[in-house]
């Protein structure tokens, strides 16, 4: 499950920024801001009645600054059917609320980490 967020020419302009940005930087900030956001994720997923827990991953940071935020194997398929639902329940969409909620936060969090690595 992936959420696509289209930025438009802002979008074109930070993922330029970003790759230019020296690697090291580039994953330091990548990953704060990426865990930053599985933070939130975790916060916003609804807990379950068996208290089983479903914990966030943070991938590796890209080239281009991309960073995949999501469930682990053992946990991805238990939120998946509360976010999309079933035929017998609909779904949550906590995801993609957390997604539109946050996204402008996370993306200020990668800025300002790609500013401190850089010294300005």
């Amino acid at each position: 499950m992936s959420v696509n967020i289209n930025w438009g020419e802002l979008e074109k302009n930070v993922v330029k920024t970003i790759a230019d940005v020296d690697g090291k930087i580039r994953r330091n900030a990548g990953k704060s801001a990426g865990q930053k956001l599985a933070k939130r994720l975790e916060d916003n997923t609804p807990v379950d009645s068996h208290g089983l827990e479903i914990a966030t991953t943070v991938g590796p940071v890209e080239e281009n600054g991309d960073v995949l935020v999501g469930y682990g194997k053992t946990a991805y398929w238990r939120a998946h059917f509360v976010n999309m639902g079933t035929e017998f329940q609909s779904g949550q969409h906590f995801v993609e609320k957390t997604v539109e909620t946050e996204s402008e936060e996370i993306m200020n969090e990668y800025m300002e980490q790609i500013k401190r690595g850089l010294g300005l």
